[in-house]
């Protein structure tokens, strides 16, 4: 597959989604390790590469499409890490 580069708009957009879906997973799951962040963040950005290469460009829909990966890695708070009160 040949690499192509996104336009500068496109970029924003996928900044915005990707922002948006790591708030998510810092605020829902337990404190990982650099390392184990690290990869999780990267998996959120290949996912929404992906998606932008098949035509999606609403970043809402660019981040759910990519929490769609952390759910599939069975990546979820539990109620032991909850914050009280929830």
């Amino acid at each position: 597959m040949p690499h192509r580069s996104f336009d500068p708009e496109t970029v924003s957009v996928m900044g915005l989604a990707l922002d948006a879906a790591w708030a998510e997973v810092e605020r829902s799951t337990p404190v990982r390790a650099a390392p184990e962040k690290a990869g999780i963040r990267r998996a959120l950005a290949l996912r929404i590469m992906a998606a932008v290469r098949a035509g999606q460009r609403d970043p809402e829909r660019l981040c759910a499409v990519a929490l769609h990966v952390i759910e599939g890695c069975r990546i979820v708070r539990t109620d032991a890490y909850a914050p009280a009160g929830h």
